[in-house]
């Protein structure tokens, strides 16, 4: 033991000395060349001081003319000047703008900070350098460009301060403001969206986004472009919150009743002998003994067989439940019975927020509350890639240094340290150190107590609820008076803290609780004035002042005065006093989160101190400090009750603290690297999406699926070896073997088949041998053989009708000896199998080996995607693009013959409703003629309508429809006119574009000019001319393809999210077999993405084709639009975006459209609905576990039970 102690001090001694040595290497070479962050600042400094020149000249301006100067830079920076040009004097006019309307002047480093964040970096300020007013530089500048700026902060509380705070001086400067909140409808959040600067949450700007791209019409969505974001906190939310991805999720309709027996039978298991708790993996397992105890409990024979094989997962959830999640520390329970998750880093209640994968469920059971049902994804983005979506990206916050090499690799963001305006006087004591945790709080209350003697304000920062309110109820016992600032008490959180710097006040918070609100020494006395003004009511006893914007300029000034006198002179005393003490009660996972702590304290220059009191219980210590720093400790000679500070354990803390920094770094990082899948994903979804809702040619997109699908059908049936893999397939389903289809290339049927059947039988006996091996183990007991697994393998393989008594009968011995003839088994089975084998009749595979099988599929297939009659014969002597070219000619006539027959659909469901239970029939033939005449220009007679019957009406309109339809000859007249102007490059030829011009003057009735049709390109004139075109002659179809396409695409978006959940939940298996899981999900996520995108474009080329009976609601609505969109022609506004007005959806095209439409709206609903985002933690299992019998998903070929389940269960998460 000695030997070991000896070595661990050389070596502790060794790596101080290297670390001190390597530091004062590293300090001389800066102290000789300056570092980074200095040669940042004096490159700026420059710009500094030509801002402060131009102070005096901008001083000399009046109101209107300073408002002026916000229309003279929009329009300089139109004619060219970029905004690096006018900073300086933009700022200069900010700067003013902030003492004429806010009284508060940008002191030079607050312009130093705004110019970091202006290039898109992040600035590092002290708490109290007024990050808030540095935010309007960098927001008042970029705002000029109009393409909007987002103010982004921690909670809606400061989105509302803030912009109100702030507002007086962008109105001043001629911008407009306003502040997203979390239950705004979606009218309030497009007037918001559409302000030149717009405040809100990070939740909130996530999910907007995700709304945004669920909503069916363009005009329906509020966010707009993500141009520039200045992230307030930006640590906060791009690290403590990037590892949550925001949700938007709608109830599976799932069972709830299996979490509570789940929770039933956890009660009455035994950690140690039924499962194991692994506290720093956040992990429960059940134990090999656990399991047959717990099926014991549940009373089922097998969890590893089907209709049981979620049991494991659902009890390992409500071990985790009872064992890991704390109540008052991961949540708490609401007064309605609602568990509430507690945000580790903040403290602060995330109302809707829900832990998924039916963890959320456990918790329920346990605290005995309604049980909730489990949520599908619908949506989802993390932080970090949504962040990342903004063109440019910058934030603030008072400790990023730490972090700045994960902002770099990330977000490949910059920090930027600022000096602070005045020098930090704040004493930071050293850690104080006991060995329990009771000792420790003991002592925390005698600091308290002797500090609270001098009049000194005490902040405490612990890192939990239940800590809090430990703390709180000892200091009741001593009679000091105290505040407890925690997540249960949000909504005052701003309040409490603004006042924390008063003389003798003492403040107890949850980590960062409050975060974003200064601490001013004596208190704040704007605060105190709002308070007083919120309290004010009108005659109708609603508020007199809602927000502060409301407040009169004099009234705010005389609230404001009778405290401020008061508060400052306070203030002077309680700096006389040393200031504001911090007391942390243990140290954080994260040292930024400690920093953050102690920067509540010294703002502004103000005097103040901290210290840390630690314990070797404290979680922290327990989880990685671990018995070293004891036995360190006890060597120095430390006893019950006794304190120490050691600079050698604080070190090792930090190290300790630093791990757990890198451990989540590395978290965080691979969670981006999974998801950087999923975000190429969405952002080809949601790109394609976007162009639908923006007015894109969708019968370009249709067209584009038909060809594809033609040229992959062509590629597959006309393959050489598409008859002979047809009958591989088809013969060894009944055989039970797996065949190629290169085997029975070029062979006659007989001899094919007689070569099939003798393979079927060689390879039965290796079959068989290994089925019974895998059944039936011979190292397993026998109590655990699953005959009736080998039966049912052996009947699917063969086609057979065994019993599993029947292959039983080959077990001898009594009940403690058993014996088993494999040999004989393995026999019968074979026996029985070959005979089946030879005795199968494959003559119906014959047709497959015929010379024309490949043609007549192709035929069969066109027939039954197209409708279209096709004689193979046609096709004889064409090389397959031949055959493709001919198939996409007719498929585009059909399409055109499509386009003319639709609106009579659409005038049909109209004017002749037929009868429904209690609704009778309606036949308005004046209507329907009326309606017709106009439609397809020309007369059609109401008498002539009179007499016919509903299909004789809709067989004359559809002859009219085809002799009047221009749609299709235009549409490739269009294309050729196109084609002549562009050449391959996208260079235009002026006088082609000319007679683009008058041709869409002479046929659309829209007027263009050569040069607007230069400037849009290729893409856009295209774009803007088909939109003008389907707005004249096919407004209906092009409706129809429109909500064809969203409603397909949605649906296998959400479709294609739950595939790859499962697949990310299991794809930790696939490292069993010696692949990296990374790079196989990379691999399997683009198969199923490229297998989605088939699947639609199989889908809507299916139904694009067969619209023959639709919603008459949407068809209704088709009609509608066509007399929209014809007024809008009229009027020469016809535009390629023209799509539903108002909020309202097309509606769906099928039953399941419906409810899909139904389920993303109260998805949206829901989410803007609850008092914070429905953020949810991330979804880590949604799959079945993997039964014992099933392929193993490692890929290996074995079944689970003899692969992965030997070598550690499921695999470790990724």
């Amino acid at each position: 033991m000695e030997a070991t102690e000896l070595l661990s001090d050389i070596w502790d001694k060794t790596t101080n000395a290297l670390n001190a040595f390597s530091e004062g290497v590293s300090n001389g070479l800066v102290r000789i060349f300056g570092n980074s962050n200095e040669r940042q600042i004096r490159r700026m400094q420059p710009i500094v001081a030509r801002i402060n020149e131009l102070e005096r000249t901008v001083e000399g301006l009046s109101d209107d003319e300073l408002k002026a100067k916000s229309a003279e830079f929009r329009r300089r920076l139109a004619e060219g000047e970029t905004l690096d040009e006018i900073l300086p004097e933009a700022f200069a006019v900010c700067r003013e703008g902030g003492k004429r309307f806010l009284k508060m002047r940008h002191y030079d480093v607050q312009l130093l900070g705004g110019i970091v964040l202006h290039e898109g970096k992040i600035a590092e300020m002290v708490t109290g350098e007024g990050k808030t007013l540095v935010a309007t530089l960098a927001a008042y500048l970029n705002a000029l460009e109009g393409k909007g700026v987002h103010v982004v902060t921690v909670n809606d509380y400061l989105a509302r301060r803030d912009a109100e705070w702030m507002s007086p001086l962008y109105n001043g400067l001629g911008l407009s403001v306003g502040a997203i909140q979390s239950q705004m409808d979606p009218r309030q959040r497009q007037r918001i969206y559409g302000c030149d600067i717009t405040y809100g949450t990070n939740n909130e700007f996530g999910f907007d986004y995700l709304r945004d791209n669920m909503k069916p019409t363009r005009e329906a969505q509020a966010q707009g472009p993500l141009h520039y974001a200045i992230i307030d906190e930006v640590d906060s939310i791009l690290i403590d919150e990037a590892r949550t991805p925001l949700i938007i999720s709608g109830p599976a309709f799932d069972d709830v009743r299996k979490y509570a027996e789940a929770d039933r039978i956890a009660r009455q298991l035994r950690e140690g002998q039924h499962f194991e708790v692994k506290e720093k993996e956040r992990t429960a397992h059940l134990t090999e003994e656990g399991i047959r105890e717990a099926e014991r409990l549940a009373g089922v024979e097998s969890f590893f067989t089907p209709g049981n094989m979620e049991w494991p997962h659902l009890i390992d959830n409500a071990l985790k439940a009872h064992h890991l999640y704390k109540r008052d520390r991961e949540y708490v329970v609401s007064d309605k019975g609602e568990i509430i998750i507690v945000d580790e880093f903040t403290g602060r209640l995330m109302v809707g927020r829900q832990w998924s994968d039916g963890l959320h469920q456990a918790v329920e059971a346990k605290e005995r509350v309604k049980i909730k049902e489990e949520n599908q994804t619908l949506a989802t983005i993390t932080l970090q890639n949504f962040f990342k979506l903004y063109t440019k990206l910058s934030g603030m916050t008072g400790t990023a240094m730490t972090e700045a090499n994960e902002f770099w690799k990330v977000y490949k963001l910059d920090v930027v340290a600022i000096p602070t305006n005045r020098p930090l006087q704040r004493i930071n004591e050293p850690d104080v150190i006991f060995r329990t945790e009771k000792e420790k709080f003991h002592a925390i209350i005698d600091e308290i107590r002797e500090v609270h003697r001098t009049g000194r304000p005490i902040l405490v920062g612990t890192t939990s609820i239940e800590k809090s309110e430990l703390l709180s109820e000892m200091l009741k016992r001593y009679g000091i008076p105290h505040q407890v600032l925690n997540a249960k008490y949000h909504e005052q959180e701003a309040e409490i803290v603004a006042q924390a710097g008063r003389k003798g006040k003492v403040t107890i918070a949850t980590n960062m609780a409050g975060r974003g609100t200064d601490i001013i020494l004596g208190g704040n006395p704007e605060f105190m004035a709002w308070a007083d003004l919120s309290r004010l009511k009108n005659e109708d006893g609603r508020p007199l002042y809602p927000t502060r914007l409301e407040v009169p300029p004099q009234v705010w000034k005389e609230a404001v005065a009778k405290y401020e006198p008061e508060m400052k002179a306070e203030g002077r005393e309680v700096a006389e006093l040393g200031g504001l003490h911090i007391i942390g009660t243990e140290r954080h996972e994260s040292r930024r989160i400690d920093n953050q702590l102690r920067g509540r304290s010294g703002r502004q220059g103000d005097p103040g101190s901290s210290r840390f009191f630690l314990s070797l219980q404290d979680d922290l210590m327990r989880k990685f400090a671990g018995e070293w720093v004891s036995n360190v400790l006890q060597r120095l000679g430390m006893q019950d009750g006794e304190a120490i500070e050691s600079k050698l354990v604080t070190r090792r803390i930090e190290g300790a603290q630093k791990k757990v920094e890198e451990r989540n770094f590395d978290a965080r990082k691979n969670l981006l690297e999974y998801d950087e899948v999923m975000d190429t994903q969405r952002k080809g979804v949601y790109s394609f999406r976007q162009r639908l809702l923006d007015g894109a040619p969708t019968k370009d997109e249709i067209l584009a699926m038909i060809d594809r699908q033609i040229d992959l059908a062509v590629e597959q049936f006309l393959d050489q070896d598409y008859g002979p893999s047809s009958f591989a397939a088809w013969v060894g389903q009944r055989l039970g073997v797996e065949f190629e289809g290169r085997d029975f290339r070029g062979d006659p049927f007989e001899e094919a088949a007689e070569r099939a059947k003798d393979r079927a039988e060689a390879q039965a006996a290796d079959a068989i041998d290994e089925a019974i091996e895998e059944n039936l183990p011979s190292e397993a007991e026998p109590s655990e053989w699953n005959w009736i697994a080998l039966t049912g393998w052996a009947n699917a393989r063969y086609g057979l009708n065994l019993k599993d008594r029947d292959l039983r009968k080959f077990q001898k011995g009594t009940r403690d000896e058993v014996e088993l003839d494999r040999v004989e088994l393995a026999d019968f089975i074979r026996e029985q199998a070959v005979a089946k084998i030879r005795e199968t009749d494959l003559e119906p595979a014959r047709e497959f080996l015929t010379p024309d099988w490949g043609t007549r599929s192709l035929a069969g297939w066109v027939h039954r995607k197209f409708g279209l009659t096709t004689d193979p014969a046609d096709w004889a002597g064409k090389s397959p693009e031949d055959v493709s070219s001919d198939l996409k000619h007719r498929a585009r006539e059909l399409y055109a013959r499509k386009e003319a027959e639709f609106p009579v659909r659409v005038g049909m469901s109209r004017f002749l409703v037929e009868p429904k239970p209690g609704q009778p029939a309606r036949y308005d033939r004046e209507g329907l003629a009326a309606w017709a005449s106009e439609r397809f220009g020309t007369p059609v007679d109401v008498e002539t309508l009179k007499p016919l019957l509903r299909p004789e009406m809709e067989a004359l309109l559809v002859g009219i429809a085809h002799e009047t339809y221009p749609g299709a000859r235009l549409y490739d007249e269009l294309q050729a006119k196109l084609d002549a102007a562009f050449d391959d490059d996208g260079d235009a030829d002026r006088e082609r574009l000319a007679e683009l011009s008058h041709w869409a003057r002479q046929q659309l009735g829209i007027e263009t000019t050569v040069e607007e049709l230069a400037e849009l390109g290729e893409e856009g004139t295209r774009s803007k001319l088909v939109g003008a075109l389907d707005a004249k002659h096919r407004p209906e179809m092009r409706e129809m393809e429109k909500v064809l396409l969203l409603q397909i695409l949605d649906q296998s978006w959400m479709e294609h999210l739950r595939t790859m959940d499962h697949l990310r939940s299991s794809i930790g298996l696939r490292g069993y077999a010696q692949v990296d899981p990374k790079v196989e999900y990379k691999r399997e996520g683009k198969r199923i993405y490229d297998e989605m995108w088939q699947s639609i474009s199989d889908k809507i080329t299916d139904l694009v084709f067969r619209m023959e009976q639709v919603d008459p609601d949407f068809l209704s609505y088709l009609g509608a639009r066509w007399q929209l969109d014809r007024a809008r022609t009229i009027k020469e506004e016809a535009s390629s975006s023209t799509t539903s007005s108002g909020g309202s959806s097309a509606g769906a095209l099928t039953a399941e459209g419906q409810a899909l439409r139904s389920q993303q709206e109260a998805a949206i609903a829901a989410s803007q609905r609850q008092g914070q985002p429905a953020k949810v933690e991330p979804v880590r299992k949604t799959g079945k576990k993997v039964g014992r019998n099933d392929p193993c998903p490692c890929g290996s070929g074995k079944k689970f039970k003899a692969c992965c389940m030997k070598k550690g269960g499921e695999g470790a998460p990724f």
